[in-house]
């Protein structure tokens, strides 16, 4: 069983480890924005064109990079989740997760055909992935 002290230091590796995601997703969001409104993709519909195309250009790389890296820390994040008693912080962490995975599944899609539905998933993911991390922030304050 953990002490006060231990339970006190994991719940705040957890929050930083949250309000370190929200950021990262921030950022993505960022990304996102310039790569929607700043890159060109070639007029093609073979997909290693494509992804060369998105390759090439910083916001579209550093997107697919800063993409990659939440898809990870999402997966850190459900571990560390799972071994806590506050069952919020699972809830939480899995939501996000699934989120993550929306938008990294719309990301690559979107990538590969360039398809506009494909960016909508990419964007309610960050929205359901925002909401479920800053809600679990929330709901485990005190």
């Amino acid at each position: 069983m953990d002490t006060p002290l231990e339970t006190s230091k994991t719940q705040t590796g957890l929050r930083a480890h949250v309000i370190f995601t929200i950021g990262a997703l921030v950022l993505q969001y960022v990304l996102g924005m310039l790569t929607n409104m700043f890159v060109s993709f070639p007029d093609t519909t073979q997909p290693d064109q494509l992804w060369a195309a998105a390759r090439s250009q910083f916001p579209s790389a550093a997107h697919i990079l800063i993409g990659t890296l939440l898809l990870v820390s999402a997966i850190v994040f459900v571990v560390r989740a799972a071994r806590e008693p506050q069952r919020l912080w699972l809830v939480s962490a899995v939501v996000g997760l699934i989120a993550i995975l929306a938008a990294a599944y719309g990301g690559v899609m979107f990538t590969s055909t360039q398809v506009d539905t494909y960016s909508l998933v990419m964007a309610l993911g960050f929205i359901v992935a925002f909401v479920a991390y800053g809600w679990g922030l929330y709901a485990t304050r005190g």
